[in-house]
């Protein structure tokens, strides 16, 4: 049986302790969660190989994962201002049918002025978790839910820096 005077003693401890959680409680909650740290990670990478990283809308016929309404854009910028002129979208459908442009891609924005034997050559060798691939003044960027690690990131940079070659100066 508890006394009266060892229950009077504890409110002051529980009170302290009250006072730290109210304290640490809103400092824990603003801790990034895991999966922002892996984002954040992949994203310095991103940084690091001179990409720059934009979260934007889904490219419009582009398939959603529904977990988000924006996806992450990695975009290597042009190394000539003309090469920006040019602006096309191409998204990954589903499956492959002939009226697209090359197996499951198709457009979204259609591209002048761009050599298209070199982008669809190119697509053969596009990083299996691209969902789409744009061109404009941002630079030649693709898009991707950012699951999947580091490789990931260094396969689509090689894509990116390989195709970006291959379609500067066309058409000037």
């Amino acid at each position: 049986m508890l006394r009266k005077g060892t229950i009077s003693m504890w409110i002051p401890v529980a009170i302290c302790l009250a006072a730290i959680a109210l304290f640490l409680g809103p400092i824990l909650l603003m801790q990034p969660t895991a999966s922002q740290r892996r984002e954040a990670k992949l994203r310095k990478l991103a940084l690091d190989h001179g990409l720059r990283v934009h979260l934007q809308q889904y490219p419009e016929g582009a398939e959603s994962d529904g977990r988000t309404k924006t996806i992450a854009s990695y975009c290597l910028p042009w190394a000539d201002k003309k090469d920006a002129q040019h602006a096309w979208v191409l998204v990954k459908k589903k499956y492959e049918h002939g009226l697209h442009f090359s197996g499951r891609w198709d457009w979204n924005k259609k591209a002048e002025g761009v050599n298209l034997t070199a982008l669809e050559q190119s697509l053969d060798t596009v990083p299996e978790r691209i969902i789409a691939i744009a061109s404009g003044p941002q630079g030649l960027c693709c898009y991707w839910n950012e699951l999947g690690g580091e490789g990931v990131v260094d396969e689509i940079n090689a894509w990116l820096q390989r195709t970006s070659g291959e379609l500067a100066g066309f058409g000037r």
